[in-house]
């Protein structure tokens, strides 16, 4: 960690206030089915999820729009002061019925839109800090801080959901508060704005923006891979608690009792602590090591530890290859993301950076397609499916990273503005 201090303040101040707005976010955030569903029902609380995700998907496009075609700086300043507002009434309306749960409700709804609308620019202003000589580094450290305060925020979110509700959303806007002055103080960049024509109406820039992302083959190629790659992941809170739930046998460890839910939870547990305690550890030893060499090691681990997992019903067995999926996507992710930041143009990143959602979201719906798909197919049968998939999804990522003649022009481009 002694590297952190090196790095400019810009980078250091939204590393660290984007650790603590993780932690925020997974303290509430992952409740709110389970608190929908105990005020209303389940399946109020599943509609009103989805429709959340689908009009979240459309909104990031005008996000990303947004962030490179104005000041991020104002923009961010903007949403900041939108997130107080939301969160301020949802401290006050979270234990309300009636009109309360409605304001509640719809503020959860706007709120989650700005989330949508937000990303992309969050990224794009992470993105604008980095310099050549940091960049792989910075990735690997926000890979090792999204895990440890997601795991963070879920147990503070278990201890404070019962019965100290309001104190969840106050804690989310004091962190949200100590992010925006972080920001407004410290982020000091020179952003490239992606300029217009004088006689280009904004709606037609605003789709030949979005055209120039879909014309990049390798970029589009890169966010299918993705998409495909990290169903594996997606798939353990979908198939791999179910089918645990139904056919993990109930042991005693060391006195505890275990069944397949618990199960489920130590996997998560697991993972995290392979993120704790082994990723720079790792990296060290990727740095030695030939880029696509790592990667393709990154790819093997990765595949079969997640292929496992689809359909191991012991122990040690699901110890074990949790452990190499995670250390497989300990070296595979940073590599992915630094030479994804050298595809990427410096006037476009918030437009591009909505296609890294679109890819999340994607693998999302292939995850639940899997739960359809494991209600037909024996375990053993699932785990090849999600090999095949996998692999099929690195060979795009390996195509889009290693057979991409714009990564080696962007790469001396940001050797030479350093």
């Amino acid at each position: 960690m002694k590297r952190f201090f090196t790095l400019s303040t810009t980078l250091q101040t939204r590393i660290i206030a984007e650790f603590i707005l993780i932690i925020a976010s997974q303290a509430i955030l992952p409740f709110m089915a389970l608190y929908l569903t105990s005020k209303v029902n389940a399946i109020f609380a599943g509609t009103f999820l989805i429709a959340n995700i689908i009009v979240g998907f459309v909104v990031s496009f005008i996000g990303g729009y947004i962030g490179d075609n104005y000041n991020r700086k104002k923009v961010v300043n903007y949403v900041h002061g939108l997130y107080a507002i939301c969160l301020i009434i949802l401290s006050i309306t979270v234990t309300m019925d009636g009109l309360g749960l409605v304001i509640f409700c719809i503020t959860v709804f706007i709120f989650e839109l700005l989330f949508a609308a937000s990303e992309p620019i969050f990224e794009a202003a992470i993105m604008d800090a980095i310099y050549e000589d940091v960049r792989e580094y910075v990735y690997q450290l926000n890979y090792w801080i999204f895990n440890i305060a997601t795991a963070i925020g879920m147990l503070l979110g278990a201890l404070l959901y019962i019965g100290h509700k309001h104190l969840l959303f106050i804690l989310f806007f004091l962190a949200m508060l100590l992010s925006w002055y972080l920001f407004e103080k410290y982020y000091d960049v020179e952003q490239v704005i992606n300029k217009k024509e004088d006689l280009t109406s904004k709606l037609k820039h605003f789709i030949e923006s979005y055209h120039t992302v879909i014309k990049d083959k390798h970029y589009m190629l890169l966010n299918i891979g993705f998409m495909m790659v990290i169903m594996a992941e997606l798939s353990l809170n979908s198939y791999v608690v179910v089918r645990l739930k139904e056919a993990f046998e109930p042991i005693y460890i060391l006195g505890f009792y275990v069944d397949g839910v618990r199960m489920f939870s130590i996997i998560m547990i697991v993972n995290t602590l392979v993120v704790a305690t082994l990723t720079f550890t790792v990296n060290r030893i990727v740095d030695a090591t030939s880029k696509r060499i790592a990667f393709i090691i990154g790819i093997i681990l990765y595949t079969l530890g997640y292929s496992i997992l689809m359909s191991a019903t012991s122990f040690w067995i699901l110890c074990l290859f949790s452990m190499v999926a995670t250390i497989g996507e300990l070296i595979y992710s940073p590599i992915q993301n630094a030479q994804r930041f050298l595809m990427i143009p410096d006037d476009k990143r918030s437009t591009y950076n909505t296609f890294g959602m679109i890819s999340f979201y994607g693998g999302n719906i292939l995850a639940r397609f899997g739960l359809i798909i494991g209600a037909f197919i024996l375990p053993w049968m699932m785990s090849v499916y999600v090999a095949v998939i996998v692999l099929l999804g690195f060979a795009l990522l390996y195509y889009a990273l290693f057979r991409n003649p714009n990564i080696e022009v962007n790469s001396k481009k940001s050797l030479g503005h350093k």
